[in-house]
């Protein structure tokens, strides 16, 4: 690396204008980065010496992969659609509503939450529209049971109106956890 000395820099400094100095930036030079071509470089061309593969050729094979395909996507989108209902929040708040029931507790038990590490929600659950009837799995540490919550509104402005909320026990108890007195439920 060259070390310049102060003289240079004092020459170099020297040289600038006050006009220069506040010159603005796009009337500086420019400098453009492209590529020299190196004629020492030879530059090989691609030719394709064999005839490309007809895609209509093997039709049955090619039917199976449709198949395969149409397959995997409708059910990568049926999971990503569940996902996206156990993160919903009306999933959320019934789950803490139900962690806070006394009545679920004396029947789940203490640490309530989804019966697998990968839970499916059936039914639809569509907050915009207004309709919810969604049935899932539930366990606690002493038993497991299925939760059952239905409910409608009529416009956004408004609270849903909960048609029920219950709990079936293993054993096929049912309990209407909107008479539990513990509860305050709301959506």
């Amino acid at each position: 690396m060259q070390r310049v000395g102060i003289k240079a820099f004092r020459a170099n400094v020297a040289g600038l204008t006050p006009k220069s100095l506040h010159a603005p930036l796009f009337n500086s030079a420019i400098r453009t980065f492209a590529a020299v071509p190196d004629p020492a470089v030879e530059r090989k061309v691609v030719n394709v010496d064999r005839e490309l593969p007809d895609p209509f050729a093997d039709k049955k094979l090619n039917k199976r992969y449709f198949w395969v395909y149409a397959v995997g996507v409708t059910l990568s989108c049926a999971l990503i659609f569940n996902y996206e209902k156990t993160r919903s929040p009306i999933i959320n708040s019934v789950l803490y509503c139900l962690r806070r029931s006394d009545v679920a507790k004396a029947e789940l038990g203490p640490n309530i939450g989804f019966q697998s590490s990968w839970p499916w929600i059936w039914g639809p659950l569509n907050t915009v529209r207004g309709d919810i009837d969604v049935v899932f799995g539930v366990r606690g540490d002493s038993g497991a049971g299925k939760l059952r919550l239905k409910a409608s509104r009529t416009s956004k402005l408004v609270p849903f109106d909960v048609h029920h909320f219950t709990l079936e026990t293993a054993d096929g108890t049912v309990l209407d956890l909107m008479k539990d007195p513990t509860l305050d439920f709301e959506l």
